[in-house]
């Protein structure tokens, strides 16, 4: 399967993670839960706490080595899409020592092995897949938990028959958007705080697929720093990615529009990307397909194979044999 036919399963996906939460205990499940995860096994939790914004304290999600001091109890989902990513499994290692109920997502690895050997509820995955798309089902399975211990629903169904009703429509605005990128050589992405998972998904996802450095910052906080760099000129070969609020929130678009207009006086490609949907989660599950088609586009018009993370691999041999 490519990189493009797995974007275009998102959307059913999303509706075959809710089958793999069935057998989940969640009368016995804490309802203060805890993420820890990585890259494209963290992105889910993120896109979970940006759909339920208005409507539920923020998950903590760790990426990292240690469970800060803070944590003393609730259910602990160990995220980790190969199963052996070490950070991961170092905070699993403690949240076990902490006695914190335990819930493992992965589709094989330490974290499957571990939850066999101690009896703790699994969400197995389905293998093969880049971890970084894999995000439907990480983002669908921790909903259906935040669903069954909360008691507040989305409506998930309906969106992912917007989406397939779109799909041809974000392919050709993904389209649209690599052929303003393809020459970059580094990408900056924005979105409001509130919408986060939007910049942040967009640029991971540009680094990954295109081999191209990329980062995010949130609209309005960049118009107190990030802004300043334009004043003396700035590379022409750095492009600028704001998308639209959800909420189109007056004031925020009003400085997104100034950002915008500062890179294209200096001749940065600079995008806006509008958001369709009539609800909030409609348009979340839109930002984040549009971005990665279009880094997959990039790629692609680059000449880049999206599928290999060579250096990411090399990471972890070196970490293995450190």
């Amino acid at each position: 399967m490519t990189m493009e036919e797995m974007a275009e399963s998102f959307p059913d996906w999303l509706l075959e993670a809710e089958s793999l939460t069935t057998h989940l205990p969640f009368e016995q499940m804490s309802r203060k839960l805890i993420v820890g995860a990585m890259g494209g096994s963290a992105i889910g939790a993120d896109f979970v706490n940006t759909a339920y914004y208005d409507v539920l304290p923020p998950i903590p999600v760790l990426r990292d080595y240690r469970l800060p001091f803070w944590i003393g109890d609730g259910t602990f989902i160990a995220s980790s899409y190969s199963g052996n990513t070490e950070e991961t499994l170092t905070l699993l290692k403690e949240a076990a020592k902490r006695k914190l109920y335990i819930v493992g997502v992965s589709s094989d690895g330490e974290v499957e092995k571990y939850c066999k050997e101690n009896d703790r509820p699994f969400v197995k995955l389905p293998p093969d897949l880049p971890p970084r798309m894999a995000l439907p089902y990480s983002a669908r399975v921790i909903s259906v938990m935040v669903e069954n211990l909360h008691g507040i629903k989305l409506p998930w169904k309906d969106a992912v028959a917007f989406l397939k009703r779109e799909m041809n429509a974000i392919k050709d605005k993904a389209n649209a958007i690599a052929d303003k990128l393809v020459n970059t050589d580094a990408v900056y992405v924005f979105s409001s705080q509130r919408d986060y998972v939007l910049s942040m998904r967009f640029a991971g996802e540009i680094s990954e697929n295109t081999k191209e450095v990329a980062g995010f910052l949130y609209m309005t906080e960049a118009n107190h720093n990030f802004l300043q760099g334009f004043q003396h000129g700035a590379s022409k070969r750095v492009g600028i990615v704001v998308y639209e609020d959800t909420d189109k929130l007056d004031r925020i678009e009003l400085q997104s529009s100034f950002l915008l207009r500062k890179a294209e006086e200096n001749g940065s490609p600079a995008i806006k990307i509008d958001l369709k949907g009539e609800t909030r989660l409609e348009k979340l599950l839109y930002g984040v397909l549009v971005g990665d088609f279009a880094s997959i586009y990039m790629a692609q018009k680059k000449g880049i194979d999206p599928m290999p993370v060579h250096i990411i691999t090399e990471l972890k041999t070196y970490l293995k044999n450190a």
